[in-house]
């Protein structure tokens, strides 16, 4: 089920048994009543588009299949949502607060890595190279790797100028195109209409 090999952050279900600090197996839930939030920090929620606080706490435990392993289970609780605590199970050994607020969010930002694969694979011809030698792909690799830090510099540092940008080069309607958190996808296509328009000037 784990990999003690290599390290792993998982999200853990309510409902499955872990071994307490104290010896006693209980439910996940059961277990994380024993921890008060140790720390609280505001942060965005950007499916809802708003702030919200987060409380931690953390606590050594153990599972029913892997006793001599210690794992450390971080919990992620949100007052103001009625839904239950999120908990994070990881092998990497917890000691501080912070080391917990580093657990939390390397699992709140998982979905922003996938995301970022699949900009690779779809806008930017990732998802098959075609390539034999592994040299190659490295450099291929890295070509990508500039480009994708090109459009993400583009909306760090010139968000003012990316709106007037898309009205020319890659105009959309609908407030779902306008109001985009991420709109890396129009970016791509923006700048490849720009310099494509550009060459037929100059080649003309």
């Amino acid at each position: 089920m784990f990999d003690f090999e290599q390290h792993f952050i998982v999200r853990w279900k309510k409902n499955h048994n872990l071994i307490h600090q104290n010896g006693t197996i209980k439910k996940t839930h059961l277990v994380a009543r024993s921890y008060k939030g140790l720390s609280s920090k505001l942060v965005g929620d950007k499916e809802r588009k708003k702030m919200k606080r987060i409380t931690i706490a953390f606590a050594p435990v153990r599972h029913l299949e892997y006793l001599e392993n210690q794992l450390f289970m971080v919990i992620v609780s949100d007052k103001n949502n009625p839904n239950p605590p999120i908990y994070i199970l990881t092998s990497l050994e917890i000691n501080t607060v912070k080391d917990a607020w580093e657990i939390c969010f390397s699992y709140i930002h998982r979905w922003n890595i996938e995301q970022t694969f699949r900009f690779l694979k779809s806008e930017l011809a990732m998802e098959s190279p075609r390539l034999w030698s592994f040299e190659n792909r490295l450099k291929l690799m890295a070509i990508v790797a500039l480009v994708y830090d090109f459009l993400i510099s583009l909306i760090r540092n010139w968000s003012s100028w990316i709106q007037p940008f898309f009205r020319n080069w890659c105009h959309r309607t609908g407030n779902r195109y306008r109001r985009s958190s991420i709109p890396i996808y129009r970016l791509r296509a923006a700048v490849s209409l720009c310099l494509l328009f550009c060459l037929a000037q100059n080649s003309g």
